[in-house]
């Protein structure tokens, strides 16, 4: 069995014939029990004094008797013929001596029926009243009620549709305007006015979320560009040098060529596995975990030291024994990772390099006293592929496009700071505040 799709205008329809039932059946019981809260002697009463004056002028008990049976079954009569299911009067005739002259019906009244008794000059008179059962009642008031919301719910429900049907057009033009969007060609806003306050949240969220695709899908374009430029080189590179190799008359030429072939296969394979490092951080899916911001540096110092000792660089770590922090080590790897390979490649020979580590918030800065960064040249470092046009020091320029990456990944912020001793560059990585059961580590 297929079942309709669900609808907004279904749904408010189907809720206002809820409600409308729960309220018919709170007016139901509302009414039944006002009905016989107010069932008293008092609404009996003036019955009992018509009845009264009836037999109260006529001269003999038959007379009298006869008069008050033909007024109660035609009273009867007309109370039965009302909407209101009323049960028939009981009325009771008394004369002067005490003496029952008239009890109509034969059964004695309820036990519950209201009872009003009024005493003439000749005559006392007693009328009862019972009223219907609950169940009786509930049917009554429940057919009354029914017919009334019938009439109501059309002239409820079409004024509703109508109102469901016009708000909701708004919504149905944005809809026909994101199917009509071309992902082919660039993505723009679509700048329309809801109208609606509770609608106007969907447009701007839309919106936003649009001009972010667009500019992510701008960074891919021109990632993609630019690592198939960057790509083509060394690839060319490499055919030339196998035909070098090929073509290699003795043994020199071709261990010389091989040598050239092997340098450029392992700056191919570097820049391949940096452009794949960047396609992991973008994608930000690792888990965070506990770690010693200390220990992990310590950790990275260590494995630099015979390449830092092979140009006799000295490295050094400070800061405090213990940093705890939560994150993603991977991450925080690939920053500290350029960064302090950046700095051993640019620092000249015997030249110092800092690792310092700071609490609150924490930071870690990689410090250095090589030739710096020229002024008009540093708003361009973390860009994808960028190099100083005067470099001569080999390099794919993705590292600290790498390392900005990783940072935001991080929650954090880097930047440039300045380097050692007056010379140099720094680089610092500000990163977001542990909780405080890490800090407590």
């Amino acid at each position: 069995m297929t079942w309709p799709p669900r609808t907004l205008t279904r749904r408010l329809v189907l809720t206002l014939l809820t409600a409308l039932a729960g309220v018919a059946v709170l007016l139901t019981a509302f009414n039944v029990w006002d009905i016989k809260r107010q069932a008293d002697a008092a609404q009996v009463r003036p019955v009992a004094q018509v009845m009264l004056h009836l037999v109260d002028s006529l001269p003999d008990a038959a007379t009298a008797r006869q008069a008050l049976q033909g007024f109660v079954q035609q009273l009867n009569r007309e109370r039965a013929q009302l909407p209101m299911p009323l049960q028939p009067l009981h009325v009771q005739l008394w004369d002067a001596a005490g003496q029952l002259q008239l009890a109509l019906p034969d059964a004695p009244p309820p036990a519950d029926a209201a009872r009003a008794t009024v005493q003439g000059e000749r005559w006392r008179l007693q009328v009862h009243e019972a009223l219907p059962d609950d169940a009786t009642l509930l049917r009554w008031q429940a057919g009354e009620l029914l017919v009334q919301l019938l009439i109501a719910l059309p002239l409820l429900a079409l004024p509703l549709w109508l109102a469901v049907r016009s708000g909701l057009r708004p919504l149905r033009r944005f809809t026909a305007r994101v199917a009509a969007l071309d992902p082919r060609g660039p993505l723009q806003p679509l700048g329309l006015d809801l109208r609606y306050a509770e609608l106007a949240p969907v447009g701007r969220a839309f919106d936003a979320l649009i001009a972010r695709l667009d500019e992510r899908l701008a960074l891919e374009r021109a990632f993609v560009q630019d690592a198939a430029h960057e790509l083509r080189t060394p690839l060319a590179a490499l055919a030339a040098q196998v035909h070098l190799l090929l073509e290699a008359g003795d043994a020199r030429d071709q261990r010389a060529s091989a040598a050239e072939l092997l340098a450029t296969l392992q700056r191919t394979a570097h820049l391949s596995q940096q452009l794949l490092d960047l396609a992991l951080l973008d994608r930000g899916d690792r888990p965070a975990e506990a770690l010693d911001l200390a220990e992990l540096g310590a950790e990275l110092l260590a494995s630099l030291h015979a390449q830092a000792r092979a140009r006799h660089q000295q490295l050094a770590l400070a800061g405090p024994e213990q940093l705890p922090w939560h994150g993603d080590r991977a991450a925080l790897v690939h920053v500290l990772q350029n960064l302090l390979d950046n700095a051993l490649r640019y620092t000249p020979d015997g030249g110092h390099i800092e690792l310092r580590l700071d609490a609150a918030p924490p930071r870690l800065a990689v410090l250095d006293d090589g030739p710096g960064i020229p002024e008009a040249e540093r708003e361009r470092v973390f860009d994808r592929f960028w190099r100083s046009p005067g470099q001569a020091q080999p390099g794919t320029g993705l590292g600290l496009a790498i390392a900005a990456q990783a940072a935001r990944r991080l929650g954090g912020h880097l930047r440039l700071v300045p380097g050692l001793h007056g010379r140099g560059v720094g680089f610092e990585l500000t990163l977001p505040e542990p909780t405080r059961d890490l800090a407590s580590l």
